[in-house]
């Protein structure tokens, strides 16, 4: 398991920008693809790596937020960034609704299952 989960995610597919510092100092810009949404944090899927605890500001079509990176994983071709919403901002769907938002949610999993 990648990281507890604090909040049930739902499964979504939309562009958002992402910025960030990069080590050289100079700012780093990619499009990522939104895979799941909380109130407090997302999954990215993205070409570059970004380190865990780098702080990444996120360009929604409607809305935009700061983001600390929580985990960043390889998986064959693309990496998988997880990211906990800077204090003060909470997703929803009024702020934002991603072009494919699916109607379940992914559940927290226990670790005794």
């Amino acid at each position: 398991m990648i990281a507890e989960r604090r909040q049930d995610r739902e499964l979504c597919a939309d562009l958002v920008k992402v910025l960030w510092e990069s080590g050289s100092g100079a700012t780093a810009c990619e499009w990522g693809i939104l895979e799941d949404i909380s109130p407090s944090g997302a999954c990215l899927e993205m070409e570059r790596k970004i380190e865990p605890d780098t702080l990444v500001s996120m360009e929604f079509p409607t809305d935009s937020c700061r983001a600390r990176v929580i985990y960043c994983r390889f998986d064959k071709v693309k990496y998988f960034v997880g990211v906990e919403f800077a204090e003060g901002y909470r997703w929803s769907r009024r702020k934002f609704k991603p072009r494919h938002l699916l109607q379940f949610r992914l559940q927290k999993v226990s670790k005794n299952e």
